[in-house]
């Protein structure tokens, strides 16, 4: 109880200080990123009642800043966290998973990554069905409650840099586009976020020995057959909704796309563990993806191949024999 209580405090803390450094240049906003970080890293080597702790401590900090500023650690940072790591930690002996269930550790089945990608993409749904109805009193709903500021951070970067204040470039015509798009950019942003943030928690863990569960095989995430039956309708939605409406269905759409983008990723570790050098060849994959031209061309791909590998079963095949799936 006192290890958790230290060890979950120290890590609120930390993470209530990068949140807060948000404001404080790009640096800041680069390490605003690595928040879920040490709330994730506390739960994984210490339990859920480190997370727990952790993430009380980091709300009550980061509302040194205001209320809006906490019940966004909370919503964003905190609990999801809370969720991830308690669900990560569950296990159930082999014997009571179903035929094609493979065992982790010992005789225990581990909860299953794909899972935990879709609780993280549930709640990233309820967080935005959340910001609609909060927002659906203003003028424009969402996108006209986010118009002004990005309109405002548009004049800025226009003062910042003189030259572009002579394009002729309309800062409130820009915002305007950008306001509807804008939340299902943020949603992908977060969604990143947290991933990355889990997979290097756990990867911490595990260099320091401290780790509660094995690490999951990310390379076999698997995703329930009912996912893409939403992702279609979500996809459908975006054509028949009118435009001003159309921005929710293309936020859910990024939202239930995530999943198959964590797949084709999943396919494409595969492909390469079967080179010679498979670690130069994802090097070389994931730079042309974070700072390539082509990297939003590439995330479609990859959700398009995320999506084949519902029915084509690339990895089972590369496998040979057995399944190379997690179990689901």
């Amino acid at each position: 109880m006192t290890r958790s209580l230290i060890i979950g405090g120290l890590a609120g803390l930390a993470s209530a200080v990068l949140t807060l450094t948000v404001a404080h240049g790009l640096l800041g906003f680069v390490l605003s990123y690595l928040a879920p970080l040490p709330l994730l890293l506390a739960g994984l080597t210490h339990g859920v009642l480190a997370v727990g702790i952790a993430g009380a401590v980091g709300t009550a900090v980061s509302g040194l800043s205001g209320p809006a500023t906490s019940a966004i650690f909370l919503a964003f940072f905190a609990a999801p966290s809370a969720i991830l790591v308690r669900q990560a930690l569950l296990a159930r002996p082999a014997g009571e998973a179903g035929p094609e269930a493979e065992p982790v550790s010992g005789a225990l089945e581990w909860y299953p990554a794909g899972r935990l990608v879709l609780w993280l993409s549930g709640w990233a749904a309820g967080l935005f069905v959340l910001a609609l109805l909060v927002t659906a009193g203003n003028k424009g709903g969402l996108p006209g409650t986010i118009q002004p500021a990005v309109e405002k951070m548009l004049v800025a970067f226009q003062q910042a840099i003189p030259e572009l204040a002579g394009k002729g470039v309309d800062a409130a015509d820009i915002a305007a586009y950008l306001a509807p798009l804008l939340p299902s950019a943020m949603t992908f942003g977060w969604l990143v976020a947290m991933v990355l943030n889990g997979v290097l928690a756990q990867g911490m863990a595990v260099m320091l020995k401290q780790n509660r569960r094995p690490s999951p095989q990310y390379r076999a995430l698997a995703l329930p057959r009912f996912l893409v039956v939403l992702l279609a309708v979500a996809a459908l939605a975006i054509v028949v909704l009118p435009r001003d409406a159309a921005f929710a269905a293309i936020t859910m759409t990024t939202v239930l796309a995530f999943p198959y983008l964590l797949q084709g990723l999943a396919v494409v570790h595969g492909l390469a563990a079967k080179t010679a050098m498979p670690g130069l060849l994802l090097a070389a994959f994931y730079a042309a993806l974070v700072v390539g031209q082509l990297g939003a061309l590439i995330v479609v791909l990859m959700v398009i191949l995320g999506l084949i590998e519902e029915w084509a079963g690339f990895r089972r095949r590369l496998a040979g024999t057995g399944t190379d799936r997690e179990n689901n």
